[in-house]
């Protein structure tokens, strides 16, 4: 602490006369000192003196029963404010100073010295034996006023305590900041004492929090921002990062300068550990318990970045397609289909080091991601084992089957500037490698971007099946839940969803995962999409007309494709007018993703859809982004729940949990609710119950060609 001059301190200490107490003075200057002894030799009742010098200033900490200090300087400058600021920091009786100066500096001087704590500030030149008593009266009332406020805050420190929040107060005009006996629970230090400073608090926050934490602090005080919110991590005693938020609100002074901050430390740890969870839950494979398709982009997008910002950063991405997967299905069922892929995806997980990520790709493909790769052989290590550990035969409803896997793989050495690029270069060198064999491992090379003979030859084949029109439709049963429980009945019916199924006649039957996106690649899901249109309108006009069910409907779904299609509305009304069909009898289903992508032309095209009669539908809900924003902004009439959901229920309630969110969803927004995937009595007896009755899946019927739907009318 610097002053000018000796520093003292003098300390009055109580008469015979118990209502005087104690009174302190710091003298700096022994001139001064003998001047100010005078005076205080003149104090009725007499007051004891005594002198504490400058390097045991820090003795004033211990002087709680004193009625007031004095502090007496030359001049009031950066240094010697400071200086006062750390006494009144520990001081634990009120301040005054005692400064050089003139009589129209007095105001000046006050406020300066009162803005670092001290209570007043007293000219050198005006001191008198009454001055100091009003001074030494000042402080007697200002300790007792004090003294109430001390009790207070002890009760409401017994509040805090019971609550769950910690209270913490940042002095802005000391710099110090105190913090409740919870705040410090919170972070494991309760039985520790904190500096009361803000950087002990600040000192403890994840380096990726800070600066966003500091930013809000400083705007609030500032006034920029209304009030301090922030939710961050805090490094606890046992070192363990933990989630918590903090709100506060500053207090000014009517010239609207900042005087202090007053807020509270909630620990949101558990809340943070739910949300994750759940984040989760609607973001994994319920199948294999792996992160989905939009985790692995997301992934993939940082990847890329990561590659672009540092040459030294290096990664490998493989693409794990599960070959005869068709096959398997056709010959045992979709339940051992999937038994497969469940044990593949087990399998191969167990090849993976500790670092290494795995994801559900599609149906029937696995996708890996590499990180922190210096070895490109690393890629090719792996996909042997991969091989090995899929080579072993699956036992399957007492069956033994085996299959294969065929994996394509690219990196960072390819320079992709999009995550569109990697995917297209790992799903070509997926398709080689099954081309060429399948069984087989392929690196993504810039020839098989080129050459693509695969897809080429599958994109070939699809524009002649389009113009011979080859491709057919089936239609699988919508119903309405009753007392029955199995497959559809005509009196079950409510409608179909139409379907496209492509038999080629060297191929086999194509699965619509793999032409649909090709069709889409192409833009041949354009003249596709009015096919299909125009072909389910004549089908379900032809079903209505034979079998006198006029209430029976059919959903077409809608790929972003199409909406830029500028015939779509003129093929829509020509096949509505052609056929007589109801306009309400036909549904138009889009996924969410369709809708996010272009907003404004979406939201366009399904109000003219909407506006001749059409319903709406959102296909595949709740596996999107925005399930809640475009229920506002489109124009929806109902929802289908995605199988990801259904198959999960057991009948237990807290199977149903999701779903029962979804129904709640709907009704809110009076929307109509179709559940997918539906393939168990258990499953459809479960959403009677929660009050689903309109349901979709193989429980009731797989897809079947309009012959087969017309004997179901016909109730062959």
């Amino acid at each position: 602490m610097a002053f000018h001059g000796r520093l003292d301190l003098a300390s009055v200490v109580p008469s015979t006369q118990a209502e005087l107490g104690v009174r302190e003075l710091l003298v700096a200057g022994e001139d001064l000192s003998n001047e100010l002894g005078g005076l205080l030799r003149s104090l009725r009742p007499q007051a004891q003196v005594r002198f504490i010098a400058s390097e045991q200033h820090s003795a004033l900490a211990d002087q709680h029963e004193a009625d007031a200090t004095f502090l007496v300087v030359d001049l009031l400058g950066p240094d010697t404010i400071e200086s006062i600021r750390e006494l009144t920091a520990s001081a634990r009786t009120p301040l005054i100073v005692i400064a050089s100066g003139h009589g129209s500096d007095r105001s000046v001087l006050r406020e300066r010295v009162r803005e670092v704590g001290a209570l007043d500030c007293l000219l050198r030149t005006e001191l008198s034996t009454p001055l100091l008593e009003a001074a030494i009266l000042h402080a007697r009332d200002h300790s007792r006023h004090t003294g109430g406020l001390v009790e207070l805050r002890e009760r409401f420190s017994l509040v805090l305590r019971g609550a769950r929040d910690g209270i913490w107060e940042w002095d802005l005009v000391r710099n110090r900041v105190l913090y409740s006996q919870r705040w410090r629970e919170l972070i494991g230090f309760g039985g520790h004492a904190l500096p009361p400073t803000l950087d002990a608090w600040l000192s403890r926050v994840h380096p990726h929090d800070i600066a966003n934490l500091r930013a809000n602090l400083e705007a609030h005080k500032r006034g920029e921002i209304p009030i301090h919110e922030s939710e961050h991590r805090i490094r606890a005693a046992d070192n363990e990062w933990r989630w918590v938020a903090s709100r506060a609100l500053v207090d000014r002074r009517a010239d609207n300068h900042p005087i202090r901050m007053s807020g509270s430390l909630t620990d949101i740890s558990e809340f943070r550990r739910h949300e994750r969870a759940l984040r989760v839950q609607t973001r994994q494979d319920p199948l294999t318990k792996l992160p989905d398709q939009r985790v692995f982009l997301e992934r993939c997008a940082r990847c890329v970045e990561l590659a672009q910002a540092h040459s030294d950063y290096g990664f490998i991405v493989l693409l794990v397609a599960v070959d005869r997967l068709p096959q398997i299905r056709d010959s045992f069922g979709v339940e051992a289909a999937e038994r497969v892929v469940a044990l593949m995806a087990t399998r191969l997980r167990g090849c993976l080091r500790p670092d290494d990520l795995m994801f559900r790709f599609s149906s029937g493909k696995f996708s890996i991601l590499l990180e922190e790769v210096d070895d490109p052989e690393v890629g090719t290590v792996l996909a042997e084992r991969l091989h090995a550990a899929a080579a072993s035969p699956f036992e399957i409803g007492g069956a033994t089957t085996y299959t294969t896997v065929s994996i394509g793989m690219t990196s960072n050495a390819q320079g992709h500037r999009q995550v569109k690029e990697l995917v297209t270069d790992v799903l070509a060198a997926t398709d080689s490698a099954r081309e060429h064999g399948r069984n087989r491992h392929e690196v993504y090379d810039a020839s098989m971007r080129v050459e693509s003979r695969a897809l080429l030859a599958l994109e070939m084949a699809l524009r002649d099946a389009i113009e011979r029109e080859q491709l057919e439709l089936h239609y699988q049963p919508i119903v309405k839940l009753g007392a029955h429980m199995g497959p559809a009945r005509a009196e079950d019916l409510i409608g179909f969803e139409a379907l496209l199924r492509w038999e080629h006649p060297e191929l086999g039957r194509v699965s619509p995962v793999e032409f649909i996106p090709l069709a889409e690649s192409t833009g041949l899901i354009v003249p596709l999409g009015r096919w299909v249109l125009r072909e389910a309108i004549r089908t379900l006009a032809a079903l209505q007309a034979e079998s006198g069910l006029d209430h029976l409907c059919v959903s077409v779904n809608l790929s972003i494709k199409q909406v830029g299609d500028p015939l779509l509305l003129e093929a829509l009304d020509a096949a509505l007018a052609e056929t007589g069909l109801a306009p309400q009898c036909l549904k138009i289903e889009l996924t969410e993703s369709v809708m996010m992508d272009e907003v404004e032309q979406v939201s366009a095209l399904l109000q003219a859809i909407r506006g001749r009669g059409i319903e709406i539908w959102i296909d595949d809900f709740g596996t999107g982004y925005s399930s809640l924003a475009y229920l506002h902004r489109f124009p929806v009439d109902g929802l289908k729940i995605d199988r990801a959901f259904v198959e999960t229920l057991d009948g237990t309630s807290a199977s149903a949990t999701l779903v029962r969110a979804m129904l709640g969803l709907a009704e809110n927004f009076g929307l109509s609710v179709v559940a997918e995937g539906i393939e168990t009595e258990v499953q459809a007896q479960h959403l009677a119950q929660l009050g689903c009755t309109r349901c979709q899946g193989w429980l009731f019927g797989r897809p079947q060609d309009a012959d087969r739907i017309r004997a179901l009318l016909a109730g062959e």
